[in-house]
């Protein structure tokens, strides 16, 4: 590890040098001229490489009040383009004159351990010795024809000037080689003094200053430390040697994903999948004799005869509910609508006003909610909670508590008809949270991979995985055989709803239907559809529609935009 130089980088470090230096007097002439006074360290080179570094500061705090001094001694340099060469010490001991505080703390951040020496309750004035001992592993070198220490001894972070600095270095065998280079950071500059004789190298310096640092070299025979001294390298941080693509790394993750993708796609497949009866489409539908059910098969038929009625009377939020195993706003939509067309409100167009007016409507309440379903009248209750009327507007800013109440009713509602084996909200919670718990994980384990190996690829699959269980989450709630049998029958009567053209016109004469099947073509999504179907009637109100109040001519697509 020799230095080597540019001459104008050489120009550059002493202006720079220089610059600290006049910094260094000058604050310690403020400072009552803080300063070491002498600083002597020796360096002993055992066979094994092990350095053994005592240091012995002579530190004058002057007549200001200090708490004691911080070594920081350099343990990381740059090697290569890939490596930094590691210097790991560990503290033997600190002592120090009579009177100095010599309690010692050791940290290490980034290329530096410090030393902080002294007492936090106490301060001290006036000149202090302090003898630090510490052993450095890894600052040998092995070279073709040499073994060589080369150590930055004195450290580049001391914010006051060294005087009278030395260095004595004792090797195992006798020295062949020295060099001193003093001076800001990569000078090339040499020291004061420096000789051999035998095992013997001293060196030394008058003074250096702050921000400067003191290097020996010493050559010894090659093959006087065993084993080879080999340097103490760890490999810098890089994106891509952290996510290195090899034969291995690839190999490795396309296995995990392919793995984690199966197995989590059998365990949502077979624990989220309906069961159903066993049986003919009949008894899909309606159950069978000894009630023995069975998972639902993949890609299994789902056509359903026609129905012309809700089955089983069930109401549009039951229905809405069922379909998408979700209470929504749909649903609670839909359930408005239906209690205006049974009678228990009606809804009042009010036209907007001016060019940049919304449109609004009015809530009015005609009868007592008696005989509703509970979510039904949850609703109802909320809407009219000691008011006879009430508009869409004033209900933005405080439904939407009510509206969670509602939703939460309908999935007891679905729960308790047996259609469910548990609430659909709770089911996807479940599943969301153990997705989440995956993408952490996964997530974790990437950047742990990431930082500290090359192998960052690997646990990506865990984190898609994860992924995959919170998007797939949604569909994990599992109908019973009862529920899959209801939910044919529904789809039945969807389909009379929005594909049975003839169906309709011929149930169109039958005015009732138009209102009394509205709320359902909202949950299915086909307002426009329904309203399609009265369309020849000479844009006369297909039935009574005291239930809807508007300010212009009926129009069975002005309407459906409307309800929409």
């Amino acid at each position: 590890m020799h230095r080597r130089g540019h001459p104008f980088r050489l120009l550059v470090a002493g202006v720079v040098g220089a610059v600290f230096a006049i910094l260094g007097v000058a604050t310690a002439g403020a400072a009552g001229a803080e300063q070491i006074t002498r600083e002597r360290v020796d360096l002993t080179i055992q066979r094994d490489g092990l350095l053994h570094v005592v240091e012995t500061i002579d530190y004058d705090f002057g007549p200001v009040p200090h708490h004691g001094i911080i070594r920081d001694v350099p343990i990381q340099v740059h090697y290569d383009s890939k490596f930094d060469r590691r210097f790991p010490i560990r503290v033997v001991s600190v002592n120090g004159s009579a009177g100095t505080p010599i309690q010692f703390r050791a940290s290490t951040k980034g290329a530096w351990t410090s030393i902080k020496i002294g007492d936090p309750n106490r301060t001290i004035t006036g000149v202090h010795t302090y003898r630090i001992a510490y052993d450095v592993r890894g600052a040998m070198t092995a070279f073709r024809d040499h073994d060589e220490l080369f150590w930055n001894t004195l450290g580049s972070r001391w914010t006051v000037s060294r005087n009278n600095a030395s260095v004595v270095v004792r090797a195992p065998a006798r020295i062949t080689r020295v060099l001193c280079y003093s001076g800001p950071v990569q000078s090339q500059n040499a020291c004061d003094r420096a000789g051999a004789r035998g095992a013997v190298a001293r060196f030394a310096d008058t003074a250096v200053y702050p921000g400067e640092e003191l290097s020996v070299v010493v050559g010894l025979p090659r093959g006087t430390i065993q084993p080879t001294p080999r340097p103490i390298l760890h490999e810098r941080w890089a994106l891509d040697r952290a996510f290195s693509v090899t034969p291995a790394t690839a190999g490795t993750t396309v296995g995990a994903l392919a793995l984690l993708l199966l197995l989590a796609g059998t365990v949502m497949w077979r624990v989220g999948r309906d069961r159903r009866y066993a049986g003919s489409a009949v008894d899909v539908a309606f159950g069978s004799a000894d009630g023995a059910d069975q998972r639902v098969r993949p890609f299994e038929d789902r056509d359903s005869p026609v129905e012309f009625t809700p089955p089983d009377n069930l109401r549009p939020g039951q229905i809405g509910t069922l379909i998408d195993e979700c209470a929504n706003p749909l649903d609670v939509t839909a359930t408005i609508v239906d209690l205006a067309v049974r009678g228990y409100l009606v809804i009042e167009e009010i036209p907007k006003q001016g060019w940049f007016g919304k449109p609004d409507w009015k809530l009015l309440r005609k009868k007592d909610g008696d005989g509703l379903l509970e979510y039904e009248r949850v609703l109802f209750d909320a809407l009219f909670s000691g008011r006879t009327e009430v508009t869409l507007s004033d209900l933005r800013q405080t439904f939407a508590d009510d509206l969670h109440r509602v939703e939460e009713k309908l999935y007891d509602d679905v729960v308790n008809q047996g259609w469910f084996f548990g609430r659909p909200n709770y089911v996807r919670g479940v599943w969301t949270a153990i997705g989440v718990l995956v993408v952490v994980l996964g997530l974790g384990a990437t950047i742990l991979a990431a930082a500290f190996t090359h192998w960052g690829l690997v646990p990506i699959p865990l984190f898609i995985t994860g992924v995959v269980l919170v998007a797939g989450a949604h569909n994990m709630p599992r109908r019973t055989a009862k529920g899959h049998g209801t939910l044919r029958r529904v789809f039945g009567f969807r389909e009379f709803i929005d594909q049975s053209e003839k169906e309709r016109a011929r149930f169109a004469e039958q005015k009732n239907l138009f209102s009394e099947y509205l709320p359902y073509a909202i949950v299915f999504g086909c307002v426009h559809k329904w309203a399609k179907a009265f369309e020849g009637l000479a844009d006369q109100a297909p039935d009574n529609l005291g239930w809807y109040q508007s300010s212009q001519p009926f129009s069975t697509f002005v309407f459906a935009d409307a309800i929409d």
